[in-house]
C-alpha cells in the first residue's frame, strides 16, 4: 500500500493509519519558513487560483515532501501534483489540521490539476 507516497506493509491492508502515514511524512524533513504554493489549473491548461498553504499544517508539510522527494520533474519551478497524492494529503488534512486548510481539501477535492512551488 502507497500513502502519499510511501510504501506500507501489505499486512497493513488497505487502512493505514494517519498517525503511521504523518510519522513518515515528517522524517526527515523541515518545512519550518517554507513557503509552499499551488496553482491550479484545468484540464487545458487554463490557470484558475494560486494558493498559498499555512505553515504549520499537515498539508503544508505534505507539499514540502512531495516537492523535495518526488521524482517529478521541476518546470518552471513547480512539480506537477499527482491525483493521488493531492486525495491523499487532502484526507488526511482534513482529519488532522482541522479548519486550518478546510477551504484547501475543497480545492484539492476536485478534478483540476495542481502544481506545487516550495520556496
Amino acid at each position: 500500500m502507497f500513502v502519499c507516497g510511501y510504501h506500507f506493509p501489505a499486512d497493513m491492508g488497505n487502512d493505514v493509519s494517519f498517525d503511521k502515514v504523518i510519522e513518515k511524512v515528517k522524517d526527515g524533513i523541515d518545512a519550518t519558513g517554507k513557503t509552499v504554493t499551488l496553482t491550479s489549473e484545468t484540464r487545458e491548461g487554463v490557470k484558475l487560483e494560486e494558493i498559498t498553504v499555512e505553515e504549520g499544517s499537515f498539508a503544508h508539510t505534505a507539499l514540502v515532501d512531495y516537492y523535495e522527494n518526488t521524482e517529478c520533474a521541476e518546470k518552471d519551478g513547480f512539480k506537477m501534483v499527482y491525483y493521488t497524492n493531492k486525495y491523499q494529503i487532502s484526507e488526511i488534512s482534513k482529519s488532522v489540521d482541522g479548519g486550518k486548510t478546510a477551504e484547501l481539501c475543497k480545492k484539492l477535492d476536485d478534478m483540476n490539476l495542481y502544481r506545487v512551488k516550495v520556496a
